[in-house]
């Protein structure tokens, strides 16, 4: 039996399909099918029932992936362990995050990290979906927020400050709100989240406040967009609102009631966790962040 042919079985099964596997592992589809057929003929018995709508795996192919991906998920780290103690990281990395967060912030983390290890390769997804590492095969995830219950292994990477931002013009025609009571009076751009809640520190015991406003969006980028052009108030992290205040086209408002900040997580699979490859790109992220100006609570 071809352990190559048995990795490839496993991520058939974890994806849910050829193409789906065949994306994540960067093969032709034919090819992942031929090596699977040729699994089967070793073993002798069939593996996977092949219908134009779904895959179903046969008593068989059950059995075999149950006894056999912890396994081969060892093997494949003892593998990458191995080769980073004896040479330059190489193999495919793969990762999704936020694309406020790979624009604004990871742009320079991503680039430095490829320039240290020229023998890896690096797939970066830029997206607002929550990706499904194991079904999609990502080893990482960056996410900015709270993180909802999940058998995901979660660590903080670093806190971003975030205030409260709105043009010039906005507040010349309807005034700065004083205090969080007020934002009920005003036109507040919101994320479309069930989670985006304003809160205060020292404010009410972090209850959240009220607000006014016509406009939900799943864009930071957007609701940046949206305050400058005098639409409305908008809560954003420092670091998306910083090159905006410093041309004179946004304004922090009520500095005097701080917001709770908010965090970036790394994801990973609790089954793929630490691997070299994970480990060397939080190690460099945390290490580059640690003296970003706009971050806080970040230690390599």
């Amino acid at each position: 039996m071809n352990l190559n042919d048995l990795s490839l079985f496993i991520r058939v099964v974890e994806t849910g399909s050829f193409t789906a596997a065949a994306d994540t592992l960067n093969v032709q589809k034919s090819t992942i099918s031929r090596r699977i057929a040729q699994l089967e003929d070793s073993l002798g018995v069939r593996l996977i029932q092949r219908t134009t709508r779904k895959l179903k795996l046969t008593s068989e192919g059950r059995e075999l992936f149950d006894r056999s991906h912890e396994l081969i998920e060892q093997l494949e780290l003892v593998r990458d362990e191995v080769a980073a103690d004896s040479s330059e990281l190489r193999g495919r990395l793969r990762m999704t995050m936020p694309t406020e967060l790979g624009i604004m912030m990871m742009s320079d983390v991503v680039a430095s990290f490829i320039h240290n290890h020229p023998q890896l390769e690096v797939d970066v997804e830029l997206s607002t979906r929550t990706v499904d590492l194991v079904e999609e095969g990502m080893d990482l995830a960056l996410r900015i927020g709270p993180l909802p219950d999940s058998s995901m292994i979660a660590r903080k990477v670093a806190r971003l400050e975030r205030h409260l931002y709105a043009s010039p013009e906005y507040l010349q025609r309807y005034g700065e709100p004083k205090t969080p009571d007020e934002l009920s009076q005003h036109q507040c751009i919101t994320l479309v989240k069930p989670f985006d809640t304003w809160r205060f520190l020292d404010w009410h015991g972090g209850e959240p406040a009220s607000y006014g406003g016509q406009l939900r969006t799943n864009s930071i980028s957007f609701a940046r967009e949206m305050a400058v052009q005098g639409v409305g108030i908008a809560r954003m992290p420092d670091v998306f609102a910083n090159p905006m205040v410093d041309e004179g086209r946004l304004v922090r408002v009520m500095e005097a009631f701080p917001m709770s900040p908010t965090e970036i997580n790394a994801i990973y699979t609790s089954r793929r966790n630490l691997t070299p490859r994970v480990r060397a790109f939080i190690d460099h992220m945390m290490e580059k962040l640690a003296t970003h100006p706009w971050v806080s609570d970040c230690t390599p």
